[in-house]
């Protein structure tokens, strides 16, 4: 297989033998990236979704509102002691 070259700043096109060979190949310099930023977890409240439904004020179905744990971010900060 031949190796990819780069000119500037942008690959050339390579062409791969198989599928297996492009997925060695592009995957092999990605490590695996966290979900969420280290001491962080997701709202107790919203379970991460940000909002909350609740019962809409005329009573015909659910409407969202704005969680009042994590104030909307979805994540709460635990190393706050």
């Amino acid at each position: 297989m031949a190796p990819i070259v780069t000119a500037g700043t942008l690959p050339l096109p390579v062409r791969f033998q198989s599928w297996r060979d492009w997925r060695a190949e592009t995957h092999r310099a990605l490590p695996p990236l966290p979900l969420i930023a280290p001491d962080t977890a997701s709202c107790a409240v919203c379970w991460g979704q940000r909002r909350v439904w609740e019962e809409a004020p005329n009573g015909e179905g659910l409407v969202p509102r704005v969680c009042e744990g994590c104030h909307g971010a979805g994540l709460v900060r635990t190393d706050l002691a």
